[in-house]
């Protein structure tokens, strides 16, 4: 019974290193989730900055439409 009981343990233990692994990994994700998000926001406000600027400079290209 001490033989079956050490492997129990043993399982445990393992099983919970395991488990820790999974979530450091589980946290490395999440964080590199979050800087990923935050940089598709950032292109996304830097695309609409863009879109701005381009209508305006045809808007003032137009003032110099030569017929």
């Amino acid at each position: 019974m001490a033989v079956g009981s050490k492997r129990i343990v043993t399982s445990v233990a393992e099983i919970y290193e395991t488990s820790q692994d999974i979530s450091v990994q589980t946290q490395t994700v999440s964080a590199a989730t979050e800087e990923q998000t935050a940089s598709v926001e950032e292109i996304a406000s830097s695309s609409q900055v863009l879109a701005t600027m381009a209508d305006e400079l045809q808007q003032s290209l137009e003032k110099f439409n030569i017929s």
